[in-house]
């Protein structure tokens, strides 16, 4: 998926030249993960990592992090945070294709925060697939997951980051939310995103044939774009996405 590395590369180059603060550390998520997770020793996987803000807070908590992501601008970045806060004897690093990387061993905890639903169904089977295979007996799996509903009602909306514009769509046919960055005044030049949206229901019949059950789920946020303020939490029927816990099962 060539696409996707494309995608995610220039999108963070274009964070970073636009002045986003990509350096605070998310220790929500952290919090997050603590308040989820089942084993009080953990090796923490973090798939598509971005500008790394979560890997490296973990790795300041103590946690053995493994982090990948398919983009080069997001390793450079992930790298220097670490280096940064001195939490690289904590954290590694790896630039590859979570769709193709091959791990020797097992992981208490699998967080996938802001990106499922890339290519077709059977690319998000194969994935889970993975990660059932990645995880420990015990381990979880957190991963967010984008809502149709939310979505649908977002499309048109657009965005204003610096000098970085953003257009939501959705493709209701394939229950896809669609996300286009270009910078201001240079639209031709746009790089665009595809992500699958899945109910709760809709992910328990994705996974029927893979060894793993949704166990929990945390309903996320929603955006107030005439008011431009964002809520945390909302009820899950206007979440964007929610938050869902995986065993094996």
């Amino acid at each position: 998926m060539e696409w996707t590395k494309d995608f995610y590369h220039q999108q963070l180059v274009w964070s970073i030249d636009s002045g986003a603060d990509l350096h605070g550390l998310r220790d929500d998520l952290v919090d997050k993960m603590v308040r989820h997770k089942e084993n009080k020793r953990t090796k923490v996987l973090e798939l598509g990592g971005g500008p790394g803000q979560f890997a490296v807070a973990a790795a300041k908590r103590g946690y053995e992090v493994t982090v990948i992501d398919i983009a080069p601008a997001a390793v450079r970045h992930i790298e220097k945070l670490a280096e940064e806060h001195q939490v690289e004897q904590h954290i590694r690093v790896l630039e590859a294709d979570f769709y193709k990387v091959v791990f020797r061993e097992r992981f208490d905890v699998i967080c996938y925060w802001d990106g499922f639903g890339i290519g077709k169904d059977a690319d998000q089977q194969q994935l889970l697939q993975r990660i059932a295979d990645w995880l420990k007996p015990s381990g979880v799996a957190l991963i967010d997951i984008y809502t149709p509903w939310y979505w649908a009602a977002t499309a048109g909306q657009e965005m204003q980051m610096g000098d970085i514009s953003r257009h939501y769509g959705f493709d209701a046919e394939g229950s896809r939310m669609t996300d286009t960055w270009w910078q201001t005044g240079d639209k031709e030049e746009s790089i665009k995103q595809s992500l699958r949206c899945y109910s709760p229901a809709d992910l328990q019949l994705l996974m029927k044939d893979i060894n793993l059950v949704l166990v929990d789920l945390e309903p996320g946020g929603a955006m107030d774009y005439e008011q431009g303020s964002y809520r945390e939490q909302v009820p899950l029927g206007e979440a964007m996405m929610f938050m869902a816990k995986l065993k094996w099962g």
